[in-house]
């Protein structure tokens, strides 16, 4: 009898996993922007201040540990370059160094897309990922950062993603 119960639920349990593993829900709808900086017809002056600052994401964890290399505590936006920190280390990335800024989708264990994030792609083919289950306000952030790049400008295309 017992040997019965444990097999249904181990049953039980599999159609479950498998089906979760076939067809995942899909999580909400975001509104992304991909930001080319190499396509404007107007150059990115390259410049060594930040200017003022515009506008700060705070991390949801307070302390990450050494091992963890792709999560940020802080993203802080200035008018010409983004200061990412980490455990008092600062890394300063100009927008002149910049070649874009795209969406990525990610996702969790069986829910398909339920958080997104932004990969800052560098000319020397260097690449760092911002998350938005690390950080909060990162629409905030980058709807700030499209402001800073109006299209009569001509410094950076600006993309919607479906």
């Amino acid at each position: 009898m017992e040997k019965f119960l444990v097999i249904g639920l181990l049953a039980i349990l599999g159609a479950f996993l498998i089906k979760k593993v076939v067809k995942p829900p899909v999580g909400p709808s975001y509104k992304l922007k991909t930001i080319i900086f190499a396509m404007g017809s107007v150059p990115i002056p390259t410049v060594t201040e930040l200017g003022n600052l515009i506008f700060v994401s705070k991390g949801k964890r307070k302390f990450i540990l050494p091992t963890e290399f792709d999560l940020w505590q802080e993203v802080k936006l200035f008018e010409n370059g983004i200061v990412l920190k980490r455990n008092k280390k600062e890394k300063i990335v100009f927008f002149h160094e910049l070649y874009a800024i795209e969406p990525m989708l990610i996702h969790s264990l069986f829910v398909k897309g339920k958080y997104f994030g932004y990969a800052l792609q560098f000319r020397n083919n260097e690449r760092i990922d911002i998350k938005s289950c690390d950080l909060e306000e990162l629409d905030v952030l980058i709807e700030k950062l499209c402001l800073l790049f109006p299209d009569e400008t001509g410094k950076a295309l600006i993309c919607d993603v479906d």
